[in-house]
């Protein structure tokens, strides 16, 4: 992430029990909750643990991470350890009234401006150059751009791409067609590009390209 987008990333106070109206966030690392001195987020309410989250950028974008028994929302609803937040996120510490809201000017840019996805046609590019994806194909790098930086295994992708249809241990060798012929789309545009990493026994993470 560049030095401008790291400025234009930031949280924006929804309530007075925050302690500054708005985060510019240029670090890597930030600190969410209710001890002064400690958490460079300030959030002055009992129910907020003393330290409640905790805000990293993975990348070029930010993961929320839920430190608290008291949960952490996002979007009204509780997030399971770690969150990949996207512009406009409503976000609530201790219960799903929001308190501060992340934003960030260009949600949709990822490894270093190579992938992109058109939100209006919902079609992704790789350096500019238009992506014909399968319908499967397309399911299985929207679910992987969705949750970047994270480990989706192979039954959640698989869920992705077919859903109801999702037959447990049948489709496992279609699941390898689909990200073998979304590999080769992308080789077409780019012979370099392999932003798909292959997580053993686990399943597969769309990470920063080299």
């Amino acid at each position: 992430m560049s030095e401008a987008q790291s400025v234009q990333a930031r949280l924006i106070r929804l309530h007075e029990d925050v302690a500054q109206s708005e985060f510019l966030l240029t670090a890597d690392r930030y600190t969410i909750g209710r001890l002064a001195g400690v958490c460079e987020i300030l959030v002055h309410r009992r129910t907020i643990s003393r330290i409640h989250a905790r805000l990293e950028r993975t990348g070029s974008h930010f993961v929320l991470h839920d430190l608290s028994r008291n949960q952490t929302y996002v979007n009204h609803a509780p997030i399971d350890g770690a969150h990949i937040l996207h512009d406009r996120d409503l976000i609530g510490l201790a219960s799903p009234e929001p308190l501060l809201r992340f934003v960030d000017s260009d949600p949709t840019l990822l490894t270093g401006g190579r992938l992109r996805l058109d939100e209006s046609s919902m079609r992704f590019t790789w350096h500019q150059q238009p992506l014909d994806l399968t319908p499967s194909q397309w399911r299985l790098l929207h679910y992987l751009y969705q949750h970047r930086g994270e480990v989706c295994t192979r039954e959640q992708c698989a869920q992705a791409i077919w859903g109801a249809e999702f037959l447990p241990g049948m489709d496992a060798d279609n699941l390898d067609k689909v990200l073998s012929g979304l590999r080769a789309r992308l080789r077409e545009v780019d012979p370099q590009a392999d932003p798909i990493a292959v997580r053993r026994g686990i399943g597969y993470t769309l990470v920063e390209a080299s």
